[in-house]
């Protein structure tokens, strides 16, 4: 009788053993494609516009890098680079506010519509008075 209960312990024992076993290698699994899925390389194409319509030579860069591209005439871009989740991509043009816009999981396609920044001029212009120099007449 003895013999049987310890019989039946081991067989428990090693049964939860393996249950822990299977529920171990199911979590690394697990957590190695949710690493693979978040690092995954891919190419990011895109449209920038106004609210005119596309705009040609828009600056794209990769955040500090050298890395970059320009639009094309239709406003359209492929990055010359495949990106990963976090990389962030600069958007500049002269006469418009610059924007940045970070990958994430389901980018892959960039749509953006830049708006014009405002330039302030500082002071007015005196058209009243002559100009005059400060050299001495010899």
């Amino acid at each position: 009788m003895n013999l049987e209960l310890t019989m039946q312990r081991q067989q428990k024992i090693k049964m939860l053993g393996l249950i822990g076993l299977v529920m171990v290698v199911f979590m690394s699994f697990n957590t190695l494609s949710a690493q693979n899925a978040q690092n995954v390389e891919r190419s990011i194409s895109g449209l920038v516009s106004n609210e005119d319509g596309p705009l040609l030579g828009v600056n794209v860069t990769l955040k500090d890098t050298r890395i970059g591209t320009t639009t094309d005439e239709d406003g359209k871009f492929t990055f010359p680079k495949k990106l990963i989740n976090g990389d962030v991509l600069i958007f500049s043009y002269l006469g418009y506010e610059t924007q940045k816009m970070t990958i994430e999981a389901k980018t892959s396609f960039i749509k953006l519509e830049l708006t014009t920044d405002m330039v302030e001029m500082i002071g007015a212009l005196d058209t009243g008075k002559p100009y005059k120099s400060k050299r001495k007449k010899s």
